[in-house]
């Protein structure tokens, strides 16, 4: 019977940690193992699932519990049901946890966020830098987005302060990039 922690329960259902254990102490889900202070509590992953507020494929089962064991691709994949579900607070951990294990999608996902302030502080250097590393990498969409935005009018765009200009230019040039993307692998 698969099991995630705590913490990854909090995300996919967007219960507090208080209305978790009061349904644990109701019975309502079960934990596996004991609970003794400082080990981690584990979850009953079908007890957990009716109570999410994610519209959850039955493919996306692993995923959840990929990422709660740490794999950096299902965190991205994880953050992307959250950000897709408008919970964009919720998944800035999870880019989070992903980038730092040098995930590019993920470091890509997090300059955008930043760069918006979706579920995050609007920070421009900090997405600057995570599109950067993303881009090292040879991330595609990073490597356009930095391209523009280091550009004299990327950078007219950065410094005129319109969020909303930024986003349609951010968000044409991301269409423009996957559109490539499918017509080549579409050839293939």
């Amino acid at each position: 019977m698969p099991s995630i922690c705590l913490n990854t329960a909090i995300a996919i259902t967007g219960l507090s940690r208080r209305t978790l254990w009061r349904r644990i102490n109701e019975g309502g889900v079960s934990t596996l193992g004991t609970h003794e202070q400082g080990e981690e509590t584990r979850l009953n992953l079908d007890d957990v699932l009716p109570l999410s507020s994610l519209p959850l494929e039955p493919e996306d089962q692993a995923i959840i519990v990929a990422a709660d064991q740490g794999e950096a691709v299902a965190q991205c994949d994880l953050a992307i049901l959250l950000l897709n579900a408008a919970r964009p607070t919720e998944a800035i951990p999870w880019f989070t946890l992903s980038a730092k294990q040098f995930y590019a999608d993920a470091m890509c996902f997090l300059g955008r966020c930043y760069l918006s302030g979706d579920g995050v502080s609007r920070d421009a250097d900090a997405g600057l830098m995570w599109l950067s590393h993303a881009a090292a990498k040879g991330h595609p969409l990073a490597q356009e987005l930095m391209a523009f935005l280091l550009s004299p009018a990327g950078q007219q765009q950065r410094s005129a302060g319109d969020l909303v200009a930024l986003n349609a230019v951010l968000d044409d040039i991301e269409r423009r990039i996957l559109l490539q993307t499918i017509e080549e692998t579409a050839d293939l």
